[in-house]
């Protein structure tokens, strides 16, 4: 079902004041979740927005999103996100390595102790329109096995990589998880009582199913088998252990009502006029997307992210959300008291 862009706004911005998230924090926080929506990604947009206050009122998420700079030296700094909001944190991160990759050429920003960010692809795209490369990586709560093994220990841990095509025009952006499919879209075919496709996942005892409660049981599948697995303990590395947060199996899933979830994220950005100029970058880029687009018939091959934008442009004023996330977010405003709630399109 389609809901209004406008009662988006005022049901997160509302529901987040009634549990004590700042008004400047709340504005982030909206804005990642209409990026998500917007471009077609309800597992990660408004539809999250119970979940997020019931964890704050499990008392392991703190709503006051204080972000601490633990070091800060040059083209480095580590940020201590104290169980906050992943997304501030994030915002706040990116902003940072923007600032240090002008003065110094290159950046890597890490954060710690935080939960999830929403779309990766968020930080990914505010890097890439100031002109700069990125690399984003973000661990996860267990939900692969490494290769040979049955016991979960890496997450989906996505990775986005960022480039920028010049001013005004939409990035090239790769947002994904190291698994075939995000744990998200599980869950969401599981509220939505669907089916997934037997190649995303296998249940408790080992075999592939299409049942997503029972795939949320056992674990997913990486993408290319021992290449995601190997993808997916790197993550862990670099956005886990480097950063300070948890790692090898320790972070919480953020539905874990009675635990702290200790994500980690790293962000390494690269101001690309150190290496070309910018009008040279742009012609580069334009080449580059006409020589991809024609390697098959016209209309057919897309750059990564790009359907995404197309996708945006169509919901400028209404999102789609499922009707099991519409029924959660009007039980989420009564309980909470608040007059805003999501407005179906009339069609």
């Amino acid at each position: 079902m389609l809901i209004t862009v406008s009662s988006v706004k005022t049901t997160v911005l509302q529901s987040l004041a009634a549990v004590g998230v700042r008004e400047e924090d709340a504005a982030i926080i909206l804005d990642t979740i209409l990026f998500a929506n917007q471009r077609g990604v309800a597992t990660h947009g408004i539809g999250r927005l119970p979940l997020y206050v019931k964890k704050i009122k499990s008392g392991h998420f703190d709503p006051a999103c204080r972000v601490e700079t633990v070091s800060d030296s040059m083209g480095t700094a580590v940020l201590d996100a104290h169980n906050g909001f992943g997304q501030v944190a994030a915002y706040k991160a990116t902003k940072l390595a923007i600032a240090k990759a002008k003065e110094y050429g290159v950046a890597v920003v890490g954060v710690r102790n935080s939960n999830n960010f929403g779309a990766a692809g968020y930080f990914g795209d505010l890097a890439a329109r100031e002109g700069m490369a990125a690399m984003i990586y973000a661990n996860a709560a267990p939900a692969i096995a490494p290769t040979g093994g049955t016991k979960t220990i890496f997450g989906t841990n996505p990775i986005c990589y960022a480039f920028p095509c010049g001013a005004g025009e939409d990035p090239i952006l790769l947002d994904m998880a190291t698994t075939v499919a995000a744990r998200g879209k599980i869950r969401l075919a599981a509220k939505n009582g669907e089916k997934i496709p037997a190649d995303w996942a296998t249940g408790p005892d080992g075999a592939p199913t299409d049942d997503p409660n029972e795939a949320l049981k056992g674990a997913l599948l990486p993408i290319g088998g021992y290449k995601g697995y190997g993808l997916s303990m790197f993550v862990d590395l670099l956005a886990g252990m480097l950063t300070g947060s948890a790692y090898g199996g320790g972070v919480k899933n953020l539905s874990k009502m009675d635990a702290d979830s200790r994500n980690g994220h790293l962000f390494v950005v690269i101001d690309t006029q150190r290496f070309l100029p910018p009008e040279t970058l742009k012609a580069a880029t334009e080449q580059f997307r006409s020589s991809v687009k024609a390697c098959g018939p016209e209309g057919r091959i897309f750059l990564p992210g790009e359907i995404e934008y197309l996708c945006r442009e169509k919901h400028q004023d209404a999102v789609e959300i499922s009707e099991k996330q519409y029924q959660e977010l009007a039980e989420l405003t009564r309980a909470l008291g608040v007059q805003a709630a999501p407005e179906p399109v009339e069609v």
